[in-house]
């Protein structure tokens, strides 16, 4: 019965230039590369105009009798289908792209229903029935196809492919269904009238449509390129789940799995999160670690210097597989997987400067020298000493407390006991006592001194008396004394004056320099200067003597010890002069002793002068001869056992002779 349906197709005439011209109602090519078919019948024959542009087709049908042609358009990617009936006929249009298309399915029977597809992934189906009418899809490739009135059909370029779907299934709707068969049974009887009718013959040379044939290749293009298609989309859909994959892996802010610092697993942790957790609950205890020292001072992990680089290891393990491209990351994110990494925070505990810096501070403040009792004072009217009490030393030991304190601090920290020592000082309060006083002295007899001597000796006396002469500072006698004038309270007395006897100003005193130059030998004064008299005295020892002279000759010592010492002198009632120097007493018990020895001797001549006014036979001596000597002063070191320990020459002395004078009377010779 399909086959009675066949429209008969008149042969449309041609034009004179060989291409048929288009019958009065029916569409015209418009343009090159634009195709369209054409299908005339005769009397209630159904004409169909498709016309295909590449991305652009349109289907037309036409029905015989009250048919109408209905012309639809469609744009790319978009499509319409019209339905139109007139009488008994319908027209359905379909619109398909280059490479995109729906299946569409034909009922034999009464009717045949057709589905096109407008857009990609979209399309609306048009079941369409006329009588006996069969409804014929027209597709519109990238080339056209033209369908000739007499039912030959001519395909555009010869070899050119078309890309086809594989039809999808579209399921039975039963309501539809219902509907098509009835429609199919009205149809029936006008079928069956015109199947009486005579057949139009085909033309001479005109095949066979076939039909069959060609919605069977049709639909095998169709389901090939559909299944290209869906290949296609499940290769791009497993990338792109693979894609999301590894974009869900590489984008997660936490640390790639597989990564432990210091044997913690930071899989779950931002790089935030553990920088705060090693910050405060790591670090926060190794920083905060105190020793405190037996004496209150305390001093923490991070006073001495400790630092760590966990903020730099943090980094770096989180940094791991964070640039490169989505692959790289992705592999390297894997291969952290595979094979973890573990990460070591490195720590230095302490530096050794800022350990030794700590340390001396804490000597700083213990560490005493220790302080040796010295003089305070010399009281030079009780010739007595006053002392500042010594003080004991304190020493810390630095290396001990340097070791306990990396200790206390390698263990968490803890309390330090501090090593002191003490130190005794060289001189004691008790032992300066016995150190200091006088150290030696000198006396000389002044019993037969004048008056006006006698007050020349207190005069210089009290103004040598409590001199302190600093170590290594040096004694004047004339600055000390100063210029003996009857002004400042000097009387005439007997002198030596060019190695005769006079009466000078400040007479007596040279004894005075005497008394002091003996006292200053013996406490182990250095002498610089000294000069004995022109001739021997009789208060001392020859080569013991010591005179002074104003603008001439002086008496001048040095204190070469390490301690002050003082000078004092007096003139006792029974006219002894005395002179004491106190001070740090020479060591050991040791004693010095200024020995004189005469080494020549000068006897003196006796010169005999008459004298008118002693009578013949009478003498007189008016001068007493007096011989010369030359003499040497030794300076003589004892310990305190009395043994000699040394003997040193201190000075020479020449004394010259003096003739003796004697007087006579005339007539003695």
């Amino acid at each position: 019965m399909a086959e009675k349906a066949v429209a008969r197709v008149a042969q449309r005439p041609r034009s004179s230039g060989g291409k048929a011209a288009p019958r009065k109602g029916t569409g015209v090519p418009s343009a090159g590369g634009s195709g369209k078919a054409v299908r005339s019948a005769e009397g209630k024959a159904k004409a169909t105009r498709a016309a295909a542009e590449p991305g652009k087709g349109k289907a037309v049908r036409s029905a015989e009798g009250k048919a109408k042609a209905t012309r639809t358009a469609a744009e790319p990617g978009k499509g319409k289908a019209v339905r139109s009936a007139e009488g008994k006929a319908r027209t359905t249009k379909a619109t398909a792209e280059p490479g995109k298309g729906k299946a569409v399915r034909s009922a034999e029977g009464k009717a045949r229903t057709t589905k096109a597809t407008a857009e990609p992934g979209k399309g609306k189906a048009v079941r369409s029935a006329e009588g006996k009418t069969r409804v014929t899809k027209a597709t519109a490739a990238s080339t056209a196809k033209t369908r000739s009135a007499n039912g030959r059909a001519t395909s555009g370029k010869k070899g050119e492919k078309r890309n086809v779907r594989k039809p999808t299934a579209v399921r039975a709707n039963p309501v539809g269904e219902a509907a098509n068969r009835k429609q199919a049974a009205a149809s029936d009887d006008l079928f069956l009238e015109r199947a009486d009718r005579p057949k139009p013959s085909a033309p001479a040379g005109t095949p066979p449509r076939g039909h069959t044939a060609l919605f069977g290749a049709l639909n095998a293009c169709l389901a090939i390129a559909i299944a290209v298609l869906l290949a296609l989309g499940l290769r791009v859909h497993g990338r792109y789940g693979e894609f999301l994959k590894m974009r869900e892996v590489v984008d997660k802010q936490t640390f790639y799995e597989g990564t432990t610092v210091e044997g913690v697993d930071v899989s779950r942790m931002t790089l935030s999160n553990a920088l705060d957790y090693w910050r405060n609950r790591v670090e926060a205890r190794n920083v905060e670690r105190t020793v405190v020292l037996d004496d209150g001072t305390a001093v923490t992990a991070g006073e001495l210097g400790y630092t760590s680089d966990y903020e730099s290891v943090l980094t770096t393990a989180w940094s791991h597989g964070r640039s490169g491209t989505l692959e790289e990351r992705y592999r390297m994110a894997a291969s952290r997987m595979r094979n973890p990494a573990a990460y070591a925070i490195h720590r230095t505990e302490y530096s050794d400067a800022l350990v030794d810096q700590f340390v001396q501070m804490q000597a700083l403040k213990i560490d005493q020298e220790p302080a040796d009792a010295t003089v305070a004072d010399f009281n030079v009217d009780t010739y007595e000493f006053t002392f500042n009490p010594s003080r004991n030393g304190r020493q810390l030991d630095t290396a001990a407390l340097k070791r306990d304190l990396l200790a206390a601090m390698a263990a968490g920290g803890g309390s330090v006991t501090l090593s002191v020592a003490e130190q005794t000082p060289e001189i004691t309060t008790d032992q300066i006592g016995e150190m200091y006083g006088l150290i030696d002295y000198a006396i000389t007899n002044a019993n037969s001194s004048s008056k006006a001597r006698l007050n020349n000796i207190k005069l210089a006396m009290s103004m040598i008396n409590g001199v302190k002469l600093a170590p290594g500072e040096t004694f004047s006698f004339n600055e000390t004394v100063g210029q003996r004038t009857s002004s400042r309270g000097f009387m005439k007395a007997t002198a030596y004056s060019g190695g005769e006897v006079t009466e000078e100003l400040g007479g007596g005193i040279c004894q005075v320099s005497t008394t002091l130059f003996n006292a200053a030998v013996k406490a182990d004064m250095r002498i610089d200067e000294r000069h004995n008299h022109s001739l021997t005295v009789h208060y001392v020892d020859k080569g013991k003597d010591a005179t002074v002279d104003w603008g001439n000759q002086d008496l001048k010592f040095t204190n070469t010890s390490a301690d002050d010492i003082y000078i004092c002198c007096y003139l006792t009632e029974d006219r002894r002069v005395r002179f004491g120097i106190f001070g740090r007493l020479l060591p050991d018990g040791e004693k010095i002793t200024l020995d004189a020895v005469t080494v020549k001797v000068n006897k003196f001549e006796t010169q005999y002068q008459p004298d008118p006014s002693l009578g013949r036979g009478q003498t007189r001596v008016a001068e007493n001869g007096r011989d010369g000597y030359k003499a040497e002063a030794y300076k003589v070191r004892w310990d305190a056992a009395g043994n000699e320990l040394s003997r040193e020459l201190l000075c020479t002395s020449v004394y010259k002779s003096k003739d003796e004078i004697v007087l006579y009377g005339d007539g003695v010779k």
